[in-house]
């Protein structure tokens, strides 16, 4: 399937040619509480702007504090309308971040329907019609077990993992596979398999070890291999509680290579899974696939093509006082220099002779400077380093400036250690130990640094020093018109340049056929022309709204409060960071849905207020106790309104929210204080007082408009639920 490099850029430039420059879109959930959604997209986001194609988010980012699985994924859904030709030609999709969401035959379902759609699939399920991009897992955990047995002389093995996916399982055979491939037996309770990734279900599995197996000094067992960074680097917490320590009681490894291994108590070796560079390979593989269609070439199957993970090597599995160990036994005997004889002045001018090759932009003042660094840090029995502090101030100033080589940094810190730890070998163990940890710092430092962005945006993604401001400017907003003010006004505070705008005339249970309201900035006449055209189908979104003489990257974000949807917006696309854009989503919808609230006033009139579902709810039941389950509680509720007039009907009802019939039944009991059934009366009820005093409605109208089999049952309902027949009550009040 793969094209030439040449002939990949002809074709493109064909396309361009004839004004229909390629335009590939990306589906997946951005879990923020790793970076692997951010490199994926990162790698994208590259790979289009190298081949000047355009890029459209469909992805979204999960905010756990906002939504729960009872209805983020009915929400999602909407973004499937988008997925098909003309409005994109390909498709990357991640399915596998849809596994907390959807069972395993729904997503393969929902994503087979999208054919004939190009699609590359970067996650580990099996997607008819769609190329796999996936990771060689098998060699991951071979090279894992290859460098504890056979660089260490580990032989005895543990394995922990979670009970959440089926790449922990597929881990862990192959984990078993290699204990036998290299001759070793699979020690007695030595599998440890986690209900979740939770610190709880993970401390619950260390004490078990720990009970099971004396691991202090490497007696029983000498290592762990774990399933993904977030469980290592959780463990090692865990064990750190019981006084044991990472490298020297027990060796751990970790898989994934996330921000959690970095900044372990003990840096991970783990395994690089090339997250960038897979999201980079997967635009190229589509720009083939498509390529290949058009020319009626397309003969190929469809095939998965593996790439080969990388073994990145830390100090949790012993490297650390691995290196310790060899000091003084290879090269460094060949080192006569050295005795406990020579002068400290001797010694230093050799170390600024040496140093002056390493920083040869530095001048003779620094480099005496960070030698006195050196002197202090080894001599002076203190706990903070000088020597970190200035690399510290170094690699801030280099980020600063845009000018961070990671790679050379490394090389210069390998410099510094080839020509410092000789030095120190004579003063012991001790002495090459701390400047080990030294160089071991700077290194993590580097890789921190590497990964700011991603890290700032994870642990920050929200800009939780601004949202409040933000939040109240919308707030504010009681017109349409002045949504659109605030909104243009805020879009340079967010740096995005460019903004489409499609919203529906009324909000609404079903997705919208909305009009275009607004194109910012103005782009050309043609553009302008479609403000307030209506958008029948989404995949029919006519693209001469985006810009015409530039590619771009956008990301498409539905509007919708709970279950009401208005229509949904477009935002160029700067940042990788999805969450950046949805906080936009988030303001804006909360805008117009208190606008549509004001402006139909019919909502109070005709249909059951929320002031009064509340109440209904709050009677049950003192406090709903977080926003979460508030949120829950006008899920369930907009939608046992939408079906007023309906019989109740569990089963359809959970299949809308994507869950099953037990667990929306237990948690609308948790949250509201009363079953589905009892809950969509009460609110029939609610509404039928309603309808009784405006005095238009006859009973028998009532009964049939709110799905009741006939008067009599109504009316014996109704008494029950308020202890008086329809007309005493219509009586009283």
């Amino acid at each position: 399937m793969n094209l030439k490099f040449s002939t990949r850029r002809q074709f493109l430039s064909e396309k361009k040619s004839t004004g229909n420059r390629l335009t590939i879109g990306f589906a997946g959930i951005a879990d923020l509480r790793s970076f692997i959604g951010l490199e994926y997209i990162n790698g994208m986001m590259k790979a289009c702007e190298d081949y000047d194609i355009n890029f459209i988010n469909m992805g979204q980012a999960v905010k756990y504090s906002l939504f729960d699985d009872i209805n983020f994924i009915q929400n999602y859904t909407k973004y499937f309308k988008f997925m098909k030709k003309p409005f994109i030609d390909g498709l990357v999709t991640w399915t596998s971040s849809f596994w907390d969401y959807m069972s395993e035959d729904k997503i393969i379902k929902t994503f087979s329907e999208l054919s004939p759609l190009p699609m590359v699939d970067i996650g580990y399920m099996n997607i008819p019609n769609s190329t796999h991009l996936k990771i060689n897992s098998v060699s991951a955990i071979e090279q894992i077990i290859n460098h504890l047995v056979k660089d260490h002389g580990y032989t005895k093995l543990a394995f922990f993992g979670a009970d959440t996916s089926s790449p922990h399982w597929n881990r862990l055979a192959t984990f078993k596979k290699e204990l036998q491939k290299h001759g070793l037996k699979e020690i007695d309770n030595s599998i440890y398999m986690a209900k979740t990734m939770g610190k709880n279900h993970i401390s619950e599995k260390v004490n078990e070890l720990i009970r099971n197996h004396n691991i202090h000094d490497k007696k029983e067992i000498e290592a762990i291999v774990t399933s993904t960074d977030i469980i290592a680097a959780e463990v090692i917490e865990q064990l750190a509680e019981q006084k044991v320590s990472v490298p020297q009681d027990i060796a751990i490894t970790g898989f994934n290579n996330w921000y959690e291994g970095i900044s372990a108590r003990s840096p991970l070796t783990t395994i690089d899974l090339a997250y960038y560079q897979r999201g980079y390979r997967a635009i190229e593989i589509l720009i083939d696939k498509i390529a290949n269609e058009e020319s009626a070439k397309n003969t190929e199957q469809d095939e998965t093509i593996y790439f080969e993970p990388t073994l990145i090597i830390r100090q949790s599995c012993g490297c650390f006082e691995h290196s310790i160990n060899k000091v003084g036994k290879t090269n460094f005997e060949t080192i006569n220099f050295f005795s406990k004889d020579i002068s400290e002045r001797e010694l230093r001018l050799y170390l600024k002779e040496k140093s002056k090759n390493i920083l040869q932009n530095y001048s003779d003042e620094e480099i005496d400077k960070i030698i006195n660094y050196f002197f202090e840090d080894m001599y002076n029995q203190k706990d903070e380093s000088k020597l970190l502090y200035w690399f510290q101030n170094i690699l801030q100033n280099q980020y600063k400036n845009k000018h961070l080589d990671s790679e050379a940094i490394h090389n210069s810190i390998t410099l510094f250690r080839n020509i410092l730890i000789p030095i120190l070998k004579n003063d012991g163990i001790e002495a090459v130990l701390k400047i080990e940890n030294i160089f071991h710092q700077m290194r993590t430092f580097v890789s921190i640094f590497q990964k700011y962005e991603s890290i700032a945006s994870r642990e920050n993604p929200y800009e939780l020093n601004n949202i409040t401001q933000h939040a109240i400017s919308f707030t504010n907003s009681t017109s349409f018109e002045e949504i659109l003010k605030v909104l243009v006004n805020q879009l340079t505070i967010f740096d995005v340049s460019f903004v489409v705008l499609t919203l529906s005339e009324k909000m609404s249970f079903n997705f919208p056929a909305p009009k275009i309201k607004l194109i910012y900035p103005e782009q050309h006449e043609e553009s302008n022309n479609l403000i307030n055209e209506t958008i029948f189908e989404p995949h029919l979104f006519p693209k001469k709204a985006f810009p015409n003489n530039r590619r771009y990257s956008i990301t498409l974000e539905i509007l919708h409060h709970a279950d009401y949807n208005f229509g949904y917006a477009f935002f160029e696309m700067k940042k990788s960071n999805i969450a950046h854009y949805d906080v936009l989503r988030m303001l804006l919808s909360n805008a117009f849905y208190s606008m549509y609230k004001k402006n139909e006033e019919d909502n109070y009139e005709d249909i059951i207020s929320d002031k009064e579902i509340s109440k209904l709810i709050y009677s049950q039941q003192k406090t709903i106790s977080s926003k979460k389950n508030i949120l829950l509680s006008e899920s369930i509720t907009n939608y046992l309104i939408k079906e007023i007039g309906q019989t109740t009907n569990v089963e359809k009802m959970a299949k809308y929210f994507s869950v099953s019939k037990s667990y929306l039944s237990k948690k609308t009991k948790e949250i509201t204080g009363l079953s589905i059934q009892t809950l969509h009366e009460k609110i029939k009820i609610e509404q039928a007082k309603k309808m009784l005093l405006t005095g238009n409605f006859k009973l028998s109208e009532i009964s049939e408009k709110l799905g009741f089999s006939n008067q009599n049952y109504f009316s014996n309902v109704f008494k029950k639920n308020t202890g008086l027949s329809p007309n005493k009550w219509l009586k009283n009040n």
